[in-house]
């Protein structure tokens, strides 16, 4: 099934975890299972009792349990140690594209997008309890970066490369965050817009596939986030993956192949062939459309 094909309007907060989960479902599964993962726990603890919506989730769920079964035994399913380094090297991974592009001067909207991202495989750490707090730091630090990128952008000026200067009056200890990180030395503290999120509580470990029904009971024992106004207000920002360039390799070589293919049929007149490979090309690439959501 596609998650977000029919995602009932009291459910749209949870719509970023799923298109991310439909998006890196073939080039990183993983990560894409989580994404999914979240947002059943996420949708359990805030969600609607619609009936529509309880089929939704139901269906959500054995669909997160087939993809759990495809994976087979695949360390970063069923050892939470080996999850949680998967998880955070790849949020990390993401941070950092976006942060050197920053700090170099060539901040655009696509970095201010894939910060956004960022922010998204940071958030799958609370599966398995509360935040490192290096993690909680480049959370709130993209969050805002996000907004300031998008901000100048739409004001007409350059956004300034990295962190704010550091202010003289000592600012509250509540909104001081610091970024320790071998790859970003010497960095200062930055001012946030919004205090630190909410702990949690640790979910339940992640077992072997269970029935349906037992994981629905399963992601309902973990405590509600707390989404901020902070967070809201980034809700105008497009998570599409075509837009934060992480289109599936395979995909994107498979779509340029199709419009050589087209233009090469261009210059011997052969219209039929060229259309049939331009709407390949384009039903390789609608599911990146943002227009779509």
């Amino acid at each position: 099934m596609d998650p977000l094909a029919t995602i009932p309007a009291d459910l749209r907060f949870v719509g970023p975890y799923l298109q991310r989960a439909r998006e890196l479902a073939t080039h990183e599964p993983i990560i894409a299972y989580y994404c999914q993962f979240y947002a059943v726990k996420l949708a359990l603890a805030r969600g609607g009792q619609a009936p529509e919506t309880q089929a939704f989730l139901l269906g959500l769920v054995e669909d997160l349990e087939t993809k759990k079964a495809a994976l087979g035994q695949e360390p970063a399913i069923l050892d939470d140690e080996t999850s949680k380094s998967y998880l955070h090297n790849f949020a990390l991974k993401v941070f950092y594209n976006a942060d050197n592009e920053d700090r170099a001067g060539k901040a655009s909207k696509k970095t201010g997008l894939t910060f956004l991202a960022s922010t998204i495989f940071m958030e799958l750490l609370r599966i398995f309890g509360d935040l490192p707090s290096d993690v909680e730091e480049k959370l709130k630090y993209a969050k805002w970066k996000a907004k300031e990128i998008v901000q100048a952008l739409r004001e007409g000026r350059a956004p300034t490369a990295g962190p704010p200067a550091p202010i003289p009056s000592q600012p509250s200890p509540t909104m001081v965050v610091d970024l320790p990180s071998d790859a970003l030395p010497d960095q200062p503290s930055l001012d946030t817009s919004s205090p630190p999120p909410a702990a949690h509580p640790t979910p339940p470990v992640l077992p072997t596939p269970p029935p349906p029904s037992a994981a629905l009971a399963r992601a309902n024992r973990a405590a509600p986030l707390q989404w901020t106004e902070s967070d809201d207000a980034l809700s105008e920002l497009d998570y599409s993956e075509g837009e934060l360039g992480m289109v599936d390799p395979d995909v994107a070589a498979k779509a340029e192949k199709h419009t050589r293919f087209a233009l090469s049929a261009m210059q011997f007149d052969d219209v039929k062939a060229a259309i049939d490979n331009l709407h390949q090309a384009l039903a390789l690439l609608q599911p990146y459309d943002r227009r779509q959501t």
